[in-house]
């Protein structure tokens, strides 16, 4: 049996070592070939092995610390027989030419998760939105094979518009870890106390807060929608993947919208039927 400490270790081999992504992920990447897809499994396995790390409520804040840290020591390629990389991992951003400084930015907003649990600011929240977003999507697009500014732009923004989506959907879920994503400057603006947010206590003024958020999300997947419309046929093709997920967080945040933000007392998600007529509209697409 794996002692706590060894099941923090860097494994020697990522494959079949942690538990496969999300279930949003598993039929965007049908989109893609064969060996494209493994590899993109392999690599949001990853992302999921690094946000369990950083969530896992059974680790004190410094045993975090120190697997990320692990982390981000291979990663750098620093001279520690304890941060080698996994094998199969390694082989991924080799062929793929993944840049090892965003996958260092990834674990670097994990390890803000471990290190706070409040955003006074936007600027400050679009900081850690960039790390565990933005950056898994220049890193998806690499592995997608799709290349260009307006590639690289749609996954920034995308990136930012889905964190933002899962913040105001997980309100309450971040609340019982003691954790307050959306920025403290709103929450002053529209009158809400930290208390309430970590009481799920519902008011008018929180409505107008989460409203104020779910449109700041929106207008980042406008931001998105503007560089898609500078892609090539060939370079949407290619981020198919991404335009499923921007299809289905979209679906996500109307139907908070419709609902008036019930995010206290409801848990939304996209059901299975729906995710596939989305996946076959974007299959079908001409562009």
């Amino acid at each position: 049996m794996k002692s706590p400490t060894d099941a923090l270790s860097i494994p020697r081999k990522l494959r079949g070592s942690v538990r496969r992504p999300s279930s949003n992920l598993i039929p965007a990447l049908l989109l893609l070939p064969g060996d494209r897809r493994s590899d993109a499994l392999l690599f949001g396995a990853w992302c999921r092995l690094v946000d369990d790390i950083a969530d896992d409520r059974s680790l004190e804040v410094t045993q975090k610390q120190k697997a990320l840290g692990a982390w981000l020591l291979a990663l750098q390629n620093e001279n520690d027989p304890e941060g080698e990389l996994p094998k199969d991992f390694d082989a991924i951003i080799r062929r793929r030419h993944l840049d090892p400084a965003l996958l260092c930015e990834i674990v670097r907003g994990m390890i803000m998760d471990t290190e706070r649990n409040r955003y006074a600011t936007f600027a400050d929240l679009e900081i850690y939105c960039r790390r565990v977003a933005s950056a898994v999507g220049l890193l998806s697009a690499r592995i997608f094979g799709a290349q260009g500014k307006s590639v690289e732009c749609y996954a920034e923004k995308l990136g930012i518009a889905l964190q933002l989506t899962n913040i105001l959907r997980d309100v309450a879920e971040d609340a019982a870890m003691g954790r307050i994503y959306l920025p403290l400057e709103d929450l002053a603006r529209f009158g809400v106390r930290e208390g309430e947010v970590l009481g799920s206590i519902p008011s008018p003024q929180m409505t107008h807060l989460l409203n104020h958020q779910a449109e700041r999300a929106d207008s980042y997947f406008a931001k998105a929608e503007l560089a898609w419309s500078e892609m090539t046929a060939n370079q949407r093709r290619l981020m198919r993947p991404a335009r499923f997920m921007s299809a289905i967080y979209r679906d996500l945040l109307l139907q908070m919208h419709r609902d008036r933000y019930d995010v206290f007392s409801a848990r939304y998600r996209v059901s299975t039927i729906h995710k596939i007529l989305i996946l076959i509209r974007v299959m079908s697409a001409r562009n």
